[in-house]
């Protein structure tokens, strides 16, 4: 199966699984979620399949680079700032909401989930440091 294939039949299903996921998160239909994961579960291996090949799938021969090194710093920089800033508002939030659990007690639910939001989205960004600080 040459690129050009593979890039429409990956782009057909993602856009597919994107509406179904859309689609059933929408109407509450749980069957809709699954089958959207279901095209998931088949993507992946045909993804992963052609790892090597991604840029000329989704670019072609004749594409322009558009990333340099300055491009990549400030993206880098960029998302770590904003990781930052979106965890220390979470954890504000989740801070605010467990301090007024006797004025909110229906809340405090909220509270205990972001934090368990924010240590794994901790130990994720730790596990991501240490991998590629290794690889590179």
């Amino acid at each position: 199966m040459n690129l050009k294939t593979i890039r429409i039949i990956l782009t057909a299903a993602s856009g597919l699984g994107t509406v179904l996921w859309f689609s059933g998160m929408i109407l509450a239909n749980i069957y809709l979620v699954v089958a959207a994961l279901l095209i998931l579960v088949v993507i992946i291996p045909v993804a992963y399949s052609n790892r090597n090949n991604m840029k000329e799938i989704f670019q072609g021969k004749d594409a322009a680079i558009v990333d340099d090194e300055r491009t990549q710093m400030i993206n880098e920089r960029a998302s770590n700032m904003t990781m930052g800033v979106y965890l220390a508002v979470m954890l504000y939030i989740a801070v605010i909401i467990v301090t007024m659990r006797n004025v909110y007690p229906q809340y405090t639910v909220v509270g205990y989930a972001l934090f368990l939001s924010l240590i794994f989205a901790l130990a994720l960004y730790a596990f991501a440091r240490w991998y590629y600080t290794r690889k590179y």
